[in-house]
């Protein structure tokens, strides 16, 4: 199975080429050289249907990358609130800090996404 496919289906919301290779045998935790796992480049690039899809099957919520950051930092980041409450829903670290000591919260605040803020706040971060 070809793992770059599937990553890179996930970043870009091919839905359809994800759930068929998962369907196939691929691990919904799969990760690429920088150990950032499929369901990070899908919250990160805002594709809910493929988010919830990975943690329908399983995925690892809290995983962290090589720099530290995991899903719910990254839809912190961009902005995508629903994606944000969805990992929420599924025991999302709210409090997971990068190697730079920022935390979602920082970034949503930076970034000025006030109603990703206030669902992190909510949340007890």
């Amino acid at each position: 199975m070809n793992e770059e496919t599937f990553l890179d289906a996930a970043e870009n919301g091919d839905f359809e080429t994800v759930s068929r290779l998962i369907d196939n045998g691929m691990s919904v935790d799969t990760k690429d050289e920088h150990d950032r796992t499929a369901l990070i480049k899908a919250a990160k690039h805002g594709h809910y249907e493929i988010v919830q899809l990975f943690l329908d099957k399983g995925a690892e919520v809290n995983y962290s990358d090589n720099r530290g950051t995991n899903a719910l930092y990254w839809a912190s980041t961009n902005g995508y609130l629903k994606i944000v409450q969805l990992l929420i829903n599924y025991q999302g670290d709210v409090d997971v800090h990068d190697n730079r000591g920022w935390s979602p919260m920082d970034q949503a605040k930076v970034n000025k996404h006030e109603e990703v803020v206030n669902a992190l706040a909510q949340a007890g971060a």
